[in-house]
């Protein structure tokens, strides 16, 4: 792979990825396979791969995913446990594969499978940002523009930019707050053990900001504040997702589907299954469920069912979820219900939290010499942080998605322009078509998209 700090400009690209993380990688993997050559992906970052999940170093950060289920390649579920495999001779690879690997070996996975791909040389990996996509007007094709002044002219573009923290308003805080994002690692690793931490926020974030805190051998109290107080639920011992399927359900308003879907966990359950398995049999159906609902409907799920769904669905591996409890029994980890009012300057240093809870009308407040912002993810692109959506907007040549969710896209993953038309030649995957897939940011969906995408790509020449 040939790094390019200065690109040069007379050079047409087949495909330029924008976006180094798990999404781009996935997509070069399949690009190079195919055969095409001409590619350049767009990532600041020195090391492919890595994005908001893989970027992580501690080993205490796992996969929600078994490894048996995480292979980069959908026709060959085993790959990614014989890469665990030759690392580590004689394990056994069934335990291997019931196994919640370190995310950090996961990236050097996709790292590895994108080194084994033919011609691999041949990537050039453009270490700047996109700023803006415009068009040729002559030939049709996309002229990427860097944040360095370079551009890349590009027959094909891809946008695999991947999540983005969502910021604390300024409104909420005051100036001298300090505050750390719960994917800067490193920030988080840095709170001194003995200072009380406010994590704002009780989702997969959280729950990294606190095995970052504890592997850090942290003594403070750790305060968790959200609006509904649920954290993430552990996986049970692994079966089959394949069962029963949705047919039921699709018909069935939000409340109707629940009421559906308890009823098979209490069956199941009555029949010796764990809980889970009946959530993991409707892992192959996510869009249908999602597609299936009118617009009504989805507003109902998005303002009242979103958070249980997520905590069902999105669960943590049994390890991780054992460090939680350890924590909350010797009462260093507290878990509140309720809305952020502000944060405010206190008379120690810190911060004040302002907060009312979710069952109680009376203000509450609790002291904090450290925030962490683990509120998740952004969905908006209008509020996505970086120049490159904005520029895109500005030229009409992307939209928002279904309910302001991510940005509109048709088929696999043809950008919708201001005027709802498909464009050929400028294609998404992954967070961003969260609006018209919902599920469409863990790598089985991921894989899925990366093929088809390359496909596409490599069809049209």
């Amino acid at each position: 792979m040939m790094p390019a700090p200065g690109p040069r400009t007379d050079v047409r690209h087949d495909a330029v990825i924008i976006g180094g993380g798990a999404a781009g990688t996935l997509v070069a993997i399949r690009l190079l396979a195919a055969g095409l050559r001409r590619i350049a992906i767009v990532e600041p970052d020195a090391m492919l791969a890595r994005g908001a999940a893989y970027a992580t170093d501690l080993p205490e950060h796992l996969l929600n995913v078994i490894a048996s289920r995480m292979s980069a390649l959908d026709e060959d579920p085993g790959h990614f446990v014989r890469f665990l495999a030759a690392e580590q001779p004689g394990a056994d690879p069934a335990t291997l594969g019931d196994s919640f690997a370190p995310r950090r070996d996961y990236g050097r996975y996709l790292r590895h499978t994108l080194a084994a791909q033919p011609g691999h040389e041949t990537l050039v990996h453009v270490r700047d940002r996109a700023v803006d996509a415009g068009r040729d007007d002559a030939s049709g094709d996309t002229l990427v523009q860097l944040a360095s002044g370079n551009t890349l002219h590009a027959g094909h573009v891809v946008l695999a930019v991947g999540n983005a923290s969502r910021t604390l308003p300024a409104y909420l805080r005051h100036e001298g707050a300090r505050i750390a994002d719960a994917w800067d690692y490193a920030a988080v690793r840095g709170i001194a053990p003995d200072a009380e931490v406010c994590i704002i926020g009780s989702g997969l974030s959280m729950v990294d900001a606190v095995l970052s805190l504890a592997a850090n051998g942290h003594r403070g109290r750790i305060h968790v504040l959200s609006r509904h107080g649920l954290m993430p639920l552990p996986h049970a011992r692994s079966g089959s997702q394949h069962g029963a399927g949705v047919d039921d359900l699709l018909p069935l308003g939000v409340p109707g589907r629940w009421r559906a879907i308890r009823q098979r966990v209490s069956e199941g359950v009555a029949a010796g299954e764990p809980w889970q398995w009946s959530f993991d049999r409707l892992r192959h159906h996510g869009e249908a469920l999602w597609r299936s609902l009118d617009d009504d409907e989805r507003r109902r799920f998005l303002r009242h069912a979103v958070r249980y769904w997520d905590i069902h669905r999105h669960r943590i591996a049994p390890q991780v979820a054992a460090v939680l409890e350890q924590l909350q029994a010797a009462g260093q980890l507290d878990v509140a219900a309720g809305r952020l009012l502000g944060i405010e300057p206190d008379a120690h240093g810190g911060s004040r939290v302002r907060l009312r809870p979710r069952h109680a009308g009376q203000e509450q407040a609790l002291h904090a010499d450290w925030i962490v912002n683990a509120t998740g993810v952004e969905t908006n692109i209008d509020l996505r942080p970086g120049e490159l959506m904005q520029a895109l907007r500005t030229r009409g040549r992307v939209l928002p998605g279904r309910h302001g969710i991510g940005i509109a896209s048709s088929g696999v993953g043809q950008v919708l322009d201001a005027h709802g038309r498909p464009d050929p030649r400028l294609l998404v995957l992954g967070a961003l078509r969260i609006g018209d897939l919902w599920e469409s940011i863990a790598i089985p969906e991921l894989r899925v998209q990366a093929r088809q995408v390359a496909e596409h790509i490599t069809a049209r020449g």
